[in-house]
């Protein structure tokens, strides 16, 4: 009997321990088909101010990170359609941490632990890497209960993870690649952090769903829509970003069709300097990312010829006489919308020019519509429709 009784114990001990190890994927939110949203900053603040003098050491780097991400890709003709898919890598498609990114703060885990995960429109992956840095902030798995993994290499170095995310008020159960570089790799010394890539599905490094389209699949975002506003006080370096929906009501915004899967691609018909059209048939890029507007070197001469006393500087940054101020204006599905800002700064204290918002970059042909432009208006990404929205915000 005491045998009997001593043998119970150890299996009901057994059951106790095996329990705790009973993987935790968090509670899904009780709300079927939610709007999602998140405040995101730019790390090291606004990159450019039209009232201050233009930091164009500051602009140069910030340039090259972007140059950097858009020349990973490559275009791929996929039946009777375009897509972009990513080149063979060694390593994720942009570093965590950069200056200048925009980031926002989430929790992941149970109990949630703040991570800072940089928005990339270029990759459509979710990555969160821990390094043995002090910089960034550090992901945890041995700390949170809702962890699970089955330890499977879906990259270098990155093992395919499920657990709990919250963003703005709402949780959600996530795959996610966690990278943990070995001791010896250069990469320990990176800041740790995510990446939340919001480009299409055909842009990732790794076998694991697109968060967003997964949750739009199982009911838990009211629309298959992201969207993306800035804050209308100019002196702040913030943005709400939100899925499922639009953070604020707006009119009906009007949208034009994504035209090479993977960027969210779209055709903007002319671009107008003071009434007059300078260029036309753009292919754009939308990306909240990049705080200038970068296009093909010949485009970006024609457009500043139209601007009387401009004058290249250096590294494909143009200026132009501040007083000029010319009226940009850049239409899309049928209306003119116009750049919230045509100056990022003065190229000196004392000097009477300011830098221009358009900037040379040899990317096959693409432009890529940034933060002077989208500045002033509301960008919806429609994952259902494959199509981009805009509205004057």
């Amino acid at each position: 009997m005491r045998l009997i009784l001593s043998t119970l114990a150890l299996l009901l001990a057994h059951v106790a321990v095996s329990a705790a190890y009973v993987p935790y994927y968090g509670n899904p939110s009780p709300d079927a088909g939610v709007v999602a949203k998140i405040p995101i900053s730019r790390r090291g603040g606004r990159v450019y101010n039209p009232e201050s003098v233009a930091d164009l050491a500051r602009f140069n780097a910030v340039l090259q990170s972007c140059l950097e991400r858009y020349s990973r890709t490559k275009r791929e003709l996929q039946g009777n359609r375009v897509v972009r898919r990513t080149l063979p890598l060694p390593d994720k498609l942009a570093p965590i941490g950069e200056d200048g990114s925009w980031y926002a703060d989430v929790e992941l885990g149970n109990p949630g632990q703040k991570v800072q995960f940089d928005i990339d429109m270029t990759s459509s992956d979710f990555w969160v890497e821990s390094t043995t840095s002090v910089h960034g902030t550090r992901f945890e798995a041995s700390n949170s209960q809702s962890y699970f993994s089955e330890y499977k290499f879906v990259f270098r170095d990155c093992i395919g993870s499920l657990d709990s995310l919250v963003l703005g008020d709402k949780k959600f159960n996530i795959e996610f690649a966690h990278c943990s570089p070995p001791r010896a790799s250069i990469r320990t010394l990176n800041p740790s952090g995510g990446i939340m890539g919001l480009a299409h599905s055909s842009l990732s490094q790794t076998s694991l769903p697109h968060f967003f389209e997964d949750a739009k699949e199982k009911g838990k975002l009211a629309e298959g829509i992201f969207a993306i506003e800035f804050d209308k006080d100019d002196t702040d370096s913030s943005a709400v970003l939100s899925f499922g929906g639009v953070a604020r009501h707006h009119d009906d915004p009007l949208y034009a069709p994504v035209k090479t899967f993977g960027f969210w691609q779209i055709l903007f018909k002319s671009l107008m300097v003071d009434g007059n059209t300078v260029l036309d048939n753009i292919q754009g890029v939308i990306d909240v990312t990049s705080p200038f507007v970068l296009a093909p070197p010949e485009d970006v001469r024609i457009f500043y010829n139209a601007i009387s006393g401009a004058q290249p500087l250096a590294n494909g940054f143009w200026s132009y006489p501040c007083f000029e101020d010319p009226k940009i204006h850049i239409e899309h599905a049928g209306w003119l919308f116009p750049f919230k800002d045509s100056s990022l700064g003065k190229v000196k204290e004392s000097s009477g020019y300011c830098v221009g918002p358009l900037v040379e970059a040899d990317l096959a042909g693409l432009w890529v519509i940034g933060e002077p432009f989208l500045k002033g208006v509301i960008s919806i990404f429609d994952f259902d429709q494959k199509r981009v929205g805009i509205r004057s915000a």
